[in-house]
């Protein structure tokens, strides 16, 4: 039975805080220092924290604390070697006096632009701590055939040009997925600043739980340097046999032909975008990659917000105490100090010696730690706080008790989204990443008349289109699709689209048994595994394609750049265009080029805003405003468009249907869009569950009215009927075609 419904029957009835375990009152203390002082507080310590483990420690501290006194010991005693500035008090104590020192810069704050995830535009740092002022070049490979053994880097370097720089080296960094990084090594104690080459090699283990290797070179400019220049070659990796003897490991090559490979990337703490590559070779060397910066080096920030010195946060934790946590740090109280370096290490080596959270599912620490770890995320980074009123705060017991009852992987996956469900982001999502093969349901299902309704099948004699689901795992209808809409994320015309989703897509090794009602009025049961690569597919014409003559279609789903191209004298030249963008587009690349067709003059709008967060609670120094700025283009589509929508219609689709309802660029046929544009962001909590939400803010394109999880709404509304469905009717084109006449 698959894990989605499995428990369809146990009703989400959250313990409410008068009925909670007494314990929770204590880990919602925890939870709420937690968040602020991981994200937030600036000290060098800090960064150097497994806060996953950290937070199932913390957790586990709290639930065995006996009173309020007890209980602010032990959070000291967790939080006090990270550095100055984190006090505990009760209620009605005084915060000590902050220290009178000057507070001349540097001073050391965080700044996000969004919430950082490894490959988004999002980002995060603090300031003046970019560590070196650096540039470099850096790739990465997948360690897993590498785990357990030992490595050797090797390469040569030197640099062009006396005094233009004041350090050279090569690095390696062994990444753990969701964990602090397992070793980052440098070259840096033996760099030699001469213009000849020098050979440079680090060798370290790679451990078991490394995920990707990543290295490369690093320049670091001379104070006054102009044009500093360095010089890179035989850079080669090599594994140990275990015997004495090294195996070579391939890697990226330092260029491919006279440019530099794809695989490599600029990286540095200082701007790349005065920084340029080339391969320089003459006669019979060999070569070598050069690395150059034009012009003076400018410290890379990701936007203009001085740090305030002195600046804490003074919150209430709950169980009779209150914290405040220093948001600004000068240098030196940044430092990690000598007087704190044995409780910061035997913090550490209790971190370190915890069992892996991540294996620990009967661990009720590790499942209520999922859930700090979620809630402070969402708390201090969720961008639509401003149009999504829900009380966050009670939502932290309710979601812990969920996952105290958690007695499975399934049901703290559920745990998760009942938590995720009020934010009305349909994005929002929750996959278990030890899940490995993944497939579809053989039939595709969609909301028609308030059921759940068989569009499209690939196994026709077990399950036929226009069949309706009677039940689910034995649960009945409608009970078992109000159960799966209860863990959905979105607005209210949305929940049924996504729990769809979720329920079309499952382990490879899981089914579903359902109970059908056909059209006949008979019944069947059937059980259906996840065993297709993708969906069935709805019956629609080709993916460009003349209906009839002058009126032509276009599948947005189905139409890549070329096939566009290829077609865009006869869209030109069309009396109508019917445009189905009832799916996620195949081509960013069409998305952006059909409005530049359509439009007739030039748009500049901001409708995507990323916030700048400076400060915990989502406290902003604005946004940084953007979109898409495109020009128009020839030819100009001067037809009728009409452009077919619903809760398929999501996150680039609807960024379409923005430009065609702001710019009125043709009319809306279908239903309302899902209510979700804007690039995602993620994060991993402690049991290996990876949690997707938006990371920025989308309004219409006046930059100011409110789009999210209200979506696009039809001009002309169709919704599909079960009569229709049955009979082979597509009604929404069918109503797209009779306004085209």
């Amino acid at each position: 039975m698959g894990t989605l419904l499995g428990l369809l029957a146990t009703t989400w009835v959250s313990a409410s805080p008068d009925t909670a375990d007494p314990g929770h009152e204590q880990v919602v203390a925890f939870a709420r220092l937690y968040g602020v002082v991981r994200y937030f507080y600036p000290g060098d310590a800090a960064q150097g924290i497994d806060w996953n483990r950290f937070a199932v420690a913390g957790i586990t501290d709290a639930r065995q604390a006996h009173g309020r006194a007890e209980l602010r010991d032990k959070l000291n005693a967790l939080f006090g070697p990270l550095g100055p500035g984190i006090d505990i008090v009760a209620d009605e104590a005084t915060f000590p006096a902050l220290p009178a020192e000057a507070a001349q810069p540097p001073l050391v704050a965080w700044r996000y632009l969004g919430f950082p995830a490894k490959g988004t535009l999002y980002a995060g740092e603090r300031t003046s701590r970019g560590g070196d002022r650096f540039v470099g070049i850096a790739s990465e490979l997948d360690a897993q055939p590498l785990q357990g053994k030992t490595i050797r880097l090797r390469g040569s370097i030197k640099a062009l040009g006396q005094s233009t720089v004041s350090g050279l080296g090569l690095w390696l960094r062994a990444d753990r997925k969701g964990k602090p990084p397992g070793f980052f090594k440098n070259t840096d104690g033996s760099q030699v600043h001469d213009l000849a080459w020098h050979d440079y090699v680090i060798t370290a283990p790679v451990g078991t739980d490394v995920s990707i290797l990543a290295f490369g070179f690093t320049m670091i400019p001379g104070d006054d340097a102009k044009e500093p220049t360095a010089a890179f070659r035989n850079l080669t990796l090599d594994v140990s046999d275990g015997h004495g003897g090294w195996k070579p490991v391939a890697i990226p090559a330092l260029r491919l032909a006279p440019k530099p490979s794809r695989e490599w990337s600029l990286v540095g703490s200082i701007a790349t975008d005065n920084t340029s590559l080339s391969w320089q070779q003459t006669g019979a060397d060999p070569g070598y990659l050069v690395l150059q910066q034009h012009g003076q080096a400018v410290d890379r920030t990701l936007f203009d917000a001085p740090p305030v010195a002195g600046k804490t946060a003074e919150f209430a934790l709950g169980a009779g105490l209150k914290a405040r946590v220093a948001l600004t740090l000068t240098d030196m109280q940044a430092r990690s100090s000598s007087d704190r370096a044995a409780a910061l290490q035997a913090l550490k080596a209790r971190l370190a010696h915890m069992p892996d959270p991540a294996a620990s599912i009967a661990s009720s620490a590790a499942r209520e730690a999922d859930i700090v770890v979620a809630w402070n995320v969402f708390r201090h980074f969720y961008p639509y706080w401003d149009v999504i009123h829900v009380d966050w705060d009670s939502e932290l017991p309710r979601a812990l008790a969920d996952a105290e009852r958690a007695d499975s992987r399934a049901a703290q996956k559920r745990a998760l989204q009942h938590l995720l469900a009020p934010l009305e982001d349909a994005h929002g999502t929750v996959a278990d990443t030890t899940e490995k093969k993944w497939g579809s349901l053989p039939i595709t299902l969609e909301p028609v008349e308030h059921q759940w309704v068989i569009v499209a099948t690939g196994v026709p004699d077990q399950a036929k289109v226009g069949d309706v689901i009677a039940s689910i795992d034995g649960v009945a209808m409608p009970q078992a699709q109000e159960q799966a809409e209860a863990l959905a994320s979105g607005q209210t015309s949305s929940l049924a689209w996504k729990a769809l989703q979720g329920l079309q897509w499952g382990p490879a090794s899981e089914s579903h048994t359902f109970g059908l009602k056909h059209a006949d009025g008979s019944a069947s049961t059937v059980s259906l595994a996840y065993s297709e690569q993708v969906p069935p597919a709805t019956a629609r014409p080709a993916a460009i394609t003349e209906l009839k003559p002058g009126i032509w279609y276009v599948d947005l789903a189905r139409t890549d750049i070329a096939l566009f191209t290829a077609n865009l004298t006869q869209l030109a030249a069309a009396r109508t265009v019917i445009y189905d963008v009832r799916g996620y587009p195949r081509d960013f690349k069409v998305s952006t080029t059909l409005p530049a067709h359509l439009l007739d003059h030039a748009e500049q709008a901001k409708w995507m805003h990323i916030p700048r967060y400076v400060g915990p609670f989502g406290e902003l120094a604005g946004y940084t405003d953007v979109g898409w700025n495109i020009q128009p283009a020839a030819p100009h589509f001067s037809s009728h468009a009409i452009f077919l929508a619903d809760g398929r219609t999501i996150s680039q689709a609807e960024a379409i249907m923005g430009y065609v309802q702001d710019e009125k660029l043709g009319t809306i046929v279908g239903a309302t869009t899902r209510g979700v544009d804007g690039n995602i962001t993620s994060f991993e909590v402690p049991l290996g569950f990876r949690v997707i939400f938006t990371g920025m803010k989308v309004t219409h394109h006046d930059g100011v009215s409110r789009y999210h999880a209200l979506g696009t709404i039809p001009d002309v509304t169709v919704q599909p009927t079960l009569a229709g469905v049955r009979a082979g009717h597509d009604e929404v084109l069918e109503a797209a075609l009779k306004l085209a006449q």
